[in-house]
């Protein structure tokens, strides 16, 4: 079975259109990078402080704080 011309065409239309959608956002992500000289994957990660909780709870079978 042959495909027809036409319903060729459209496959490859359509098979490059998907592939421009889905390159799109990551070349603008590399375009915005190079403009704004960021660099996000060079910088470390904050640390975390170590934050204790203030509620203390007598009763702890309805979490009151009586």
């Amino acid at each position: 079975m042959k495909i027809d011309t036409t319903t060729k065409q459209q496959i490859t239309r359509n098979l490059i259109l998907s592939l421009f959608i889905y390159v799109l956002p990551i070349a603008l992500m590399f375009v915005t990078f190079t403009l704004t000289g960021q660099r996000p994957w060079e910088k470390k990660a904050a640390k975390k402080e170590n934050i204790k909780s203030i509620t203390n709870k007598s009763n702890f079978t309805n979490g009151s704080n009586d």
